[in-house]
Formats: structure tokens, C-alpha cells, sequence
């Protein structure tokens, strides 16, 4: 499962770090630091340079550590269901030799 989440956690970052380079998206951050008037728009600017760094620091790996758990709950759930249907089918009930030896 690893492995499969790094292939999908590289995809993705891939294409998020592509969506971020894009002109409007750069644009569409300027005017946000703006929303906060002229007092705050320097504070606003190296909070949101401070969060980019962060997120080229640690992104990829919080990202595949997010696609782990979502791997592992899709796996537990398709065994618990899995379960649930061999017991339904009878596949892991008693044989009815065995219970007629008690």
C-alpha cells in the first residue's frame, strides 16, 4: 500500500504545485492579503509566504500520509464487508457435522 500511495501522493502534488503556479492562482493570493486593508497586508503577506514554505517543506508527506489512512479505511471496510458476506452466504458458520459431535 505504500508504494501505491506514493504514486497517488506524487500525482496529485504534481498537479496541485501546477494549479498553484498558475497566473490567477498567484493573483488570487495577492488579492487576499489585500482583503485585510493596508495595516495588516505586510502581516498577511509573510503569514501566506510562511504557509507556502510549510507546505513545499511538508506537503507531499502530510499529503501521502493522508492517502494512507484513505487507502487503509477503504481496505478495513472492504474486509469488514467481505466478512459480512461470507457470513450471510454461510461460509463461516458451524457445519452441521461438527455441531451434531457435541
Amino acid at each position: 500500500m505504500s508504494w501505491l500511495s506514493q504514486v497517488i501522493a506524487r500525482w496529485l502534488w504534481g498537479h496541485m504545485l501546477w494549479l498553484m503556479r498558475r497566473p490567477w492562482m498567484k493573483d488570487l493570493q495577492r488579492r487576499s492579503t489585500k482583503m485585510f486593508g493596508i495595516k495588516f497586508a505586510a502581516k498577511a503577506q509573510a503569514s501566506l509566504v510562511s504557509q507556502n514554505r510549510f507546505a513545499r517543506k511538508h506537503g507531499l508527506g502530510i499529503l501521502r500520509a493522508s492517502i494512507v489512512l484513505f487507502l487503509a479505511s477503504i481496505a478495513i471496510t472492504f474486509t469488514f464487508f467481505f466478512a459480512l458476506y461470507l457470513y450471510d452466504i454461510g461460509a463461516l458458520s458451524v457445519p452441521e457435522t461438527v455441531r451434531q459431535n457435541r
